[in-house]
């Protein structure tokens, strides 16, 4: 009865057919769409063997010898596409739901364990790295407390050396050195009732948090001592201090970031392009594009096409413009901290008090506007502060209000016509007992608004100019000489924006963005240089589709029309004696529904479009690849670049909006 119902768990398992399809596998490709149904099928094969263990006293489980031992062969075969696929195989293993039903194998747990400890290694400057060295570590933990059912005295230490490795590759240096050394002295400074002092604690904190590691790593040190932090700066609520608590808000802010943006030429760029035709899609992916630079010993490679250059017009950006992107990794990063909730809370409280200081009642605005959208279940909690802030706006100077109609009014609008119904009585409440006060009517201000879109309501404009996207604190780096940083960038979704901005206070860099293409073949490629062909196979199939030479920084802009694993390389092996220190800062966004491209395809182009692009050994989301060999020429359809170069020492300021928090002072006035 035990074979026969083992068999039955097995003719399931189409996840374990899968990974041994794949291990069979020699080309790319292949290996990719049987690993594919592997990685699609598991969360159901998981669900089929815990209903088993419910009706059955033979306990089942994920893992078998023959599983463990076919992954850790194909690991070997280092195609990094697959061990990407492979890591998020782990990331479903490792759910904490899952951990009792891996094996009670003790060989294929300390296997699953240094897999693990490769998979990570591999993947450590990728996005998903800091969630599943988390999961791991947990994982450790968990075959440590039960270290009597599964392993030995020796195994059992060996996992524990393998989980302190873990522990001290999570938290970074400047982490565990900001709680024991750094907190109290920016307390210290935070606490005292001067102004520069104050001012001179959030600068320290700014420095701090760019430090650390990782996004990830930023919020959990905001979520652990943000509230002392804020309580410190705002522990005397003092209309003096505004300047100060308006520092706090750009610090914060970039943490509540927004997850959607509306991305469009701005009105200099749309009167330059207003008389150029409708671009086609298929020709505007055959070129990178350079936005602008401030650099003019800058070489301008032979592939790159110019679109502003030393501030001469060549070409428009038509392709995004209208366009409507959502942030893809990072959203998940803001969701998972919801204790920033109540950090704004405290900021809010103090902020509101200042009712007739519109700095105070703008950047209450921008919270209040990011926590409505962002985190819905809390909207009750903070319904009063919303309207209480609305009625403190529009009670402002009407000149003052004129400048920032379009980001008020469109917002007051939808919360009359579709808001939350408690916060939508309160306002009309409130609006109708000072309509008489009012110059404008906003009770029926949703009358100006007839096709109001909740997407576009909540998003931030970006001006294609002036692209800039602040999430968290960038990260600061140091690369010694002879050396080289590296980030590995896995683009999921077609019709993608990859966004880079990064600096030097001093020397230069050399910058390299570069594709994975484990199917490019050379000999098909007769343009090619013999260097190139030595570059890829020293890069190990990624193959370079464009660099910067010494560059001092840059903001670069990529439209990425198919899915692939992309590497972003600062260079510094051509330095003999100096070091870099950069501040860089890297996002991934997604189309959300991307109206500029309406205008040049129609809905069944763009539907086709899509199907098409999601063909790629790397999109997760999808089930095959083209399986024709790769070639260069393709490869330079799927880009377009655009790139801002930057002489300054810092990268630019916060930007929300569409308003710079920074230039309110002189907007007002």
């Amino acid at each position: 009865m035990e074979d026969s119902v083992k068999l039955e768990i097995q003719e399931k398992s189409v996840f374990e057919m899968g990974i041994i399809e794949a291990f069979k596998q020699y080309k790319v490709s292949d290996i990719s769409e049987k690993l594919m149904i592997a990685y699609q099928e598991l969360p159901l094969y998981i669900n089929q063997i815990k209903e088993q263990n419910t009706k059955e006293k033979n306990k089942h489980f994920i893992l078998n010898l023959n599983i463990i031992d076919k992954l850790g062969r194909i690991i070997e075969r280092n195609y990094i596409n697959i061990n990407i696929l492979i890591s998020k195989i782990f990331d479903l293993f490792l759910d904490q739901g899952n951990l009792s039903i891996l094996s009670d194998n003790s060989n294929i747990l300390i296997n699953l364990s240094n897999q693990i400890m490769t998979i990570l290694e591999i993947i450590k400057s990728c996005d998903n790295y800091y969630e599943l060295t988390e999961k791991s570590i947990n994982y450790m933990i968990y075959l440590t407390d039960n270290s009597d059912k599964f392993l030995s005295q020796e195994q059992t230490e060996i996992i524990v050396n393998l989980q302190n490795q873990l522990s001290s590759k999570m938290k970074s240096i400047a982490f565990a050195k900001f709680q024991n050394e750094n907190l109290q002295d920016i307390l210290r400074l935070c606490k005292s009732e001067d102004a520069e002092e104050k001012e001179r604690g959030i600068e320290i904190l700014n420095s701090y948090f760019s430090k650390l590691n990782s996004l990830n790593e930023q919020f959990d040190l905001l979520c652990l001592f943000g509230e002392d932090i804020i309580k410190a700066v705002i522990s005397k609520p003092n209309p003096i201090l505004i300047d100060t608590y308006y520092k706090l808000c750009y610090f914060f802010i970039s943490f509540l970031y927004n997850l959607k943006y509306k991305i469009q030429l701005s009105p200099f760029e749309n009167e330059i392009n207003s008389n150029m035709d409708n671009l086609n899609i298929e020709k505007l992916n055959e070129q990178y594009y350079i936005l602008d630079s401030m650099e003019e010993n800058i070489e301008i490679p032979d592939n790159l096409y110019v679109t502003k250059f030393h501030g001469k017009e060549y070409h428009n950006m038509k392709i995004i413009n209208q366009a409507l992107y959502e942030l893809d990794s990072v959203k998940k990063i803001l969701l998972k901290h919801t204790s920033i909730f109540s950090l704004a809370k405290i900021l809010l409280d103090c902020l509101i008090l200042f009712q007739d200081n519109f700095k105070a009642q703008f950047a209450c605005f921008l919270i209040l506007k990011r926590l409505y959208f962002i985190f819905p279940k809390y909207i009750k909690e903070i319904s009063e502060l919303i309207v209480t802030n609305i009625i403190n706006i529009i009670s402002f100077d009407e000149k003052i209000i004129d400048q920032y109609k379009d980001i008020f009014e469109p917002y007051i609008a939808y919360l009359l016509l579709k808001g939350e119904e408690n916060t939508k009585n309160k306002l009309i409440e409130r609006l109708t007992k000072i309509k008489n006060e009012l110059k404008k009517d906003y009770l029926n201000i949703g009358n100006n608004y007839p096709d109001l879109d909740k997407s576009l309501v909540e998003s931030d404009i970006i001006y294609i100019s002036g692209f800039n996207l602040n999430i968290g604190c960038p990260i600061n780096i140091d690369i010694d000489a002879g050396d080289e940083e590296e980030k590995l960038i896995e683009i999921k979704h077609p019709n993608s924006l990859l966004y880079i901005g990064y600096n030097l206070p001093s020397y230069d860099i050399n910058f390299h963005l570069i594709k994975y293409c484990p199917n490019l073949n050379f000999a098909l490629m007769s343009k090619e240089t013999t260097e190139k062909k030595i570059q890829f196979e020293e890069q190990k199939f990624f193959y370079e589709i464009f660099r910067l030479d010494k560059s001092k920084g840059a903001k670069i802009i990529l439209f990425i029309k198919n899915p692939g694993i992309y590497k972003v390389i600062f260079d510094n092996k051509y330095s003999w004696f100096n070091s870099k220190s950069m501040r860089y800062r890297c996002t991934i966004m997604k189309e959300f529904n991307n109206l500029g491209l309406s205008s040049a395809n129609s809905s069944d182009d763009l539907k086709m479009e899509k199907k098409e692009s999601g063909d790629d050994l790397n999109n997760i989301e999808n089930n095959k690849e083209d399986e024709k060999e790769e070639n260069i020429e393709e490869k330079n359809e799927n880009i377009k670049i655009s790139v801002k170069f930057n002489n300054k020492t810092n990268i630019p300021d916060i930007n929300l909006d569409g308003e710079d928090l920074n230039q309110l002072d002189e907007e007002i006035k």
